[in-house]
């Protein structure tokens, strides 16, 4: 904001020697005001803060001034003369918003002579908008010059042009709209506030009013509006609009509700003065739901040790005066009363910031390490886990990504993820409007920005939150591992054929199962499943301890779900722009968090002795599933049993059709000594008979 000197002294007494200001401008830094520049006039080049709408007002930075210099005295505001209207004013205003207008004060002037606005106000209103300044007649500046004063926005209507002399503040209606000031008719939607009059929309609230009720020359009579709008609904309005004015600046800001028969009052005594005329009754003032006071206890000892540094209570205190803080001394703590424009004080940290920034000043905090005390700093149970799951992705050959929260609703890909998304109430663009219930679409853009490109192999991995809303509107946020892989995990090279070890189903439950182990998850189970994505027959769903805890699949050439690019919001089909045979898993890091033994790997001393290694080849019927076979065996074959791996797999006509023959490798071995022929016969026995009965053949 600038900030004219010459205006700022109505205020607070500024120094005019260069090396005076200078240091003005260095202290107003110091205590987080910061003067970026002082131009020429002399004018102070402020920047404000989203969070202190109170700094948007020269009343405002001279109150900051104030705090920060306690030889400074602020000015005192004019005692106000104008009364309350008893009834008989003709302006009539009705609040049907209150949520979103806590207050609104309307006065009526009448005889009003329209013409430039003073030599005065002009040359300080041309100083404080540069080349924003447009002057249009003495009431509209002086409407404007108390908005940068005082940091209430006002607007004056023609009060011939309002039906009824009426003020409705109230959301516009589907189909209503508005010529604003600056000539542009906008259809308007139930997200805009409007002030309307007892027939029709006036002026969008708190951004700009309207063309057909602005002041003219042939104006004698006017009505000053001057209120309190909440800051979302009228920043949700401006977007909604593409309209932005120097009044939607201060009230999407915040801006004092106790301002608004204070600039009321004051732009109503310029405007007599400037422009003649009389007052038609009293301020009318509607303020349904008056804002309570906020108070906020500060610890003292818990204010030094934020800090960092001791200070003197007295002189905290006589800091938190200055800037308008009520604070009482209470038992080793100061209750702190919050003035009405300061909504940025809510908490203890935040009193300690202002003890921090205007008793002692920035500059002077010193420069000290936090004190950390045992047990502080380290990793979280979630976050180690996340850690091992990571190494071991990238220790199989996988490649960490990391996604986008936000996208769009589309990537739901389940009724049961639709109803439970979260949607972005004012997103920045349609592909950013809802939080991912998945991080495959995310996964799904990348692998089809570098499918694009040229790169067709790949095996990539996020481990991350997702979010959604429960049935009983609580928000969630589920942590999940998921992975897509596709082409060949070897390099195309001279020697290594290219389908040598494909990225294929097989991979990435291998890539899966890897992790397992390396977590210490022992009880876990696979079963065919079934997936929106999937194919059919190539889909199968991870217990843990009889919990489901995900799927690994292959992405159906078939699939007709979308993701979206988050960069360049194309419509991505996961059947038709990713690569043929991608293949996937999702999973639920909470289920394998918490899942017995996980994280706790069992240490297994290596044997002295030597290992026996038998084959057998049974001959299944194809819907015999793996993890039966898995389980017979491995109950059948003892604690012997070192490993048992399948390394064949034959199906022929010879077979019968229908019926596949499997090549089982097991690997017997003892810790304590070396194992006898016969002791291995009657294992190999027992895992012939579990096989039988499994339904399985055994040739010989």
């Amino acid at each position: 904001m600038k900030v004219p000197a010459t205006w700022l002294r109505d205020h607070v007494d500024v120094p005019e020697d260069a090396d005076g200001l200078a240091a003005f401008c260095d202290r107003l830094t110091m205590v987080g005001l910061e003067v970026e520049e002082i131009l020429e006039g002399p004018v102070l080049y402020t920047k404000v803060t989203p969070n202190r709408g109170d700094w948007a007002s020269v009343r405002g930075t001279a109150r900051e001034a104030a705090a920060a210099d306690a030889s400074l005295r602020l000015a005192p505001l004019p005692a106000r003369t104008i009364p309350a209207d008893d009834g008989t004013s003709p302006a009539k205003v009705r609040i049907d918003d209150a949520e979103d207008c806590a207050r609104y004060a309307a006065l009526v002037l009448r005889g009003v002579r329209i013409g430039p606005a003073p030599e005065w106000i002009a040359d300080r209103l041309r100083l404080a908008l540069g080349d924003r300044y447009r002057p249009v007649n003495n009431v509209v500046d002086i409407t404007n010059y108390v908005m940068l004063d005082l940091g209430q926005p006002l607007h004056a209507f023609d009060l011939a042009t309002l039906a009824d002399t009426s003020i409705v503040v109230r959301r516009a209606r589907a189909g209503e709209s508005l010529r604003t000031l600056d000539g542009e008719p906008r259809t308007l939607s139930p997200d805009v506030l409007c002030i309307c009059d007892a027939e029709r929309p006036v002026a969008v609230a708190g951004i700009m009013g309207g063309a057909a009720t602005e002041v003219s020359d042939q104006t004698v009579d006017i009505l000053l509006e001057s209120a309190h709008f909440d800051p979302v609904v009228v920043r949700k309005g401006a977007k909604a609009l593409g309209l932005a004015s120097e009044a939607s600046y201060r009230f999407e800001r915040y801006v004092d509700p106790a301002l608004v028969p204070v600039a009321a009052e004051r732009a109503a005594r310029l405007i007599l003065e400037c422009a003649g005329g009389t007052i038609d009754g009293g301020l009318v003032d509607s303020y349904p739901r008056p804002k309570p006071p906020v108070r906020v206890l500060a610890r003292v000892d818990r204010v030094r040790r934020i800090l960092g540094v001791d200070f003197d209570r007295d002189e905290a205190i006589a800091a938190l005066e200055r800037l308008g803080v009520s604070p009482e001394r209470s038992a080793g703590a100061l209750d702190c009363l919050i003035p009405s424009w300061r909504p940025d004080l809510a908490i203890e940290e935040d009193i300690a910031e202002e003890i921090g920034r205007i008793a002692l000043g920035y500059d002077r905090l010193p420069e000290t390490l936090p004190a950390v005390t045992s047990g502080r700093g380290r990793d979280t149970a979630k976050g180690v886990f996340s850690a091992k799951v990571r190494t071991l992705l990238v220790a199989a050959g996988m490649q960490e990504v990391v996604g986008h929260s936000l996208t769009s609703p589309e990537t739901a890909w389940s009724e049961g993820e639709r109803d439970s998304q979260v949607v972005i109430r004012n997103p920045m663009a349609p592909q950013y409007s809802s939080l991912r219930t998945s991080l495959l679409p995310g996964l799904a853009a990348i692998a089809a920005r570098a499918g694009a490109s040229g790169q067709r192999d790949f095996a990539l991995f996020e481990t991350g939150p997702v979010y959604q809303r429960s049935s009983e509107g609580r928000y969630e946020e589920p942590e999940r591992i998921a992975g897509l892989v596709a082409g060949t995990a070897l390099a195309n090279v001279w020697g290594i054929r290219p389908d040598a070890l494909p990225a294929d189903f097989h991979y990435a439950k291998g890539a899966v199962e890897e992790m397992l182990a390396g977590l210490g998850i022992q009880d876990a189970a696979w079963e065919r499943g079934e997936h929106p994505i999937a194919h059919p027959y190539r889909c199968a769903v991870l217990r843990v301890g009889g919990i489901e805890a995900g799927w690994v699949g292959e992405i159906s050439a078939r699939s007709t779900l979308p993701a979206r690019d988050p960069d360049s919001g194309q419509v991505i089909s996961l059947g038709e722009d990713l690569p043929k045979r991608t293949c996937f898993f999702d999973l639920d890091a909470e289920v394998l968090r918490r899942a017995p033994g996980s994280g706790t790997v069992p240490f297994r001393r290596l044997s002295r002795f030597p290992a026996v290694a038998r084959d057998l080849a049974p001959i299944f019927p194809v819907e015999t599933a793996w993890a039966e076979i898995e389980t017979a065996v491995h109950d059948a074959a003892g604690s012997e049993l070192e490993s048992m791996r399948l390394v064949d797999r034959y199906a022929g006509a010879n077979l019968g059709e229908g019926r596949h023959a499997l090549t089982l490798r097991f690997v017997f071995r003892r810790t304590d000594r070396t194992l006898r022929s016969e002791e291995v016969d009657d294992a190999l026995a027992a895992v012939r008979s579990a096989i039988t009965r499994l339904g399985g053949e055994l040739r010989g």
